[in-house]
């Protein structure tokens, strides 16, 4: 049976590398979707605590990189600034785009989780974004 056969949910795994503190890092990875796929639900879990700074903090941002320069936005970013937290190994749920297009991916796409960081940045403890998707028309 072929995968965009499958009824129900799919897993993405998608790994979120350990990132040190420095100005201008950036990283990140990514999945290939394998079919025409809509995103249901999205989580991100730290593999250690992270506590939000003022000024040196790091974003991760979630696109829909298609054929490699897409911009669609398909979750909200998180900045983890002064009061943005996270508890290692407890799930965060993401804000999914409310523009259903977005939520949309086609055969080929690369959904990607990218973190930089903004002035000497803070470390990224590493984790894994989980998407979950279904099979989507043909």
């Amino acid at each position: 049976m072929a995968l965009q056969d499958t009824r129900g949910d799919i897993y993405a795994q998608i790994h979120v590398p350990f990132m040190t503190a420095a100005t201008g890092n950036a990283a990140g990875g990514g999945w290939k979707a394998p079919c025409k796929l809509q995103i249901q639900s999205a989580t991100l879990t730290w593999a250690a605590a992270i506590t939000g700074t003022a000024t040196n903090f790091f974003t991760v941002s979630f696109f829909n990189r298609t054929t490699g320069a897409g911009t669609v936005a398909w979750a909200t970013a998180i900045a983890y600034s002064s009061g943005t937290n996270a508890t290692k190994a407890t799930p965060i749920t993401l804000t999914l785009s409310s523009t259903a297009a977005d939520l949309v991916v086609a055969s080929g796409d690369l959904l990607a989780v990218e973190l930089s960081s903004t002035l000497t940045g803070l470390q990224v403890p590493g984790g894994v974004c989980t998407v979950v998707v279904r099979a989507y028309g043909s």
